[in-house]
């Protein structure tokens, strides 16, 4: 069973989100987290009946976290941007790798960098950083040129997440993307 199968209780999802079980109930109380697609929320709505997430909407929910403590006041907009993350993911293109729904991109091959998640107002944008790279620029024009934006490095939540979860990060990637035969 992969990660992406597996279902977490409440209390794995609130340890690693860094949040309280309080703060779960009011989001799922204000209908923002969404558990899209596989990753419906199951359980809940009475005693006895405990709720279960999946890997996507677990991710959802931390990188969520991740965003208002970044400075995202909204929680609407940080939960659109936590979706955009969680939910979808990118094609390998010549200058940036593949990319899979909740995870950052891979590094495999010769591209080499850190998954951003920037926001401002209700736009967002992943990008992918190299050292030496100006990933500002094409942060700012995905957003519209806002003079001020919020940004999270997602490796750091993912590696949070999944320790959290007693799963070693790399063996999660390696489990995505396949093995690096470019090492």
């Amino acid at each position: 069973m992969t990660i992406f199968q597996e279902k977490f209780s409440t209390g794995q999802v609130i340890k690693a989100a860094g949040i309280s079980n309080a703060t779960l109930q009011s989001w799922m109380k204000r209908d923002v987290i969404s558990g899209e697609r596989e990753d419906k929320i199951e359980g809940g709505g009475s005693p006895g009946r405990y709720r279960s997430f999946g890997f996507h909407t677990l991710m959802e929910i931390a990188v969520a976290k991740a965003m208002i403590d970044a400075g995202v006041k909204d929680l609407s907009n940080a939960f659109k941007a936590a979706r955009g993350f969680a939910y979808t993911g990118t094609e390998q293109t010549e200058l940036y790798p593949e990319r899979n729904p909740s995870l950052p991109f891979s590094n495999r091959g010769k591209l080499l960098g850190r998954t951003l998640l920037a926001a401002a107002d209700d736009k967002s944008h992943v990008a992918f950083w190299q050292s030496g790279a100006d990933a500002l620029a094409d942060i700012r024009q995905a957003l519209g040129q806002p003079e001020g934006f919020a940004m999270v490095f997602i490796n750091e939540v993912f590696d949070r997440v999944m320790a959290s979860l007693n799963h070693h990060p790399e063996e999660v990637l390696e489990a995505a993307y396949g093995a690096d035969t470019n090492a």
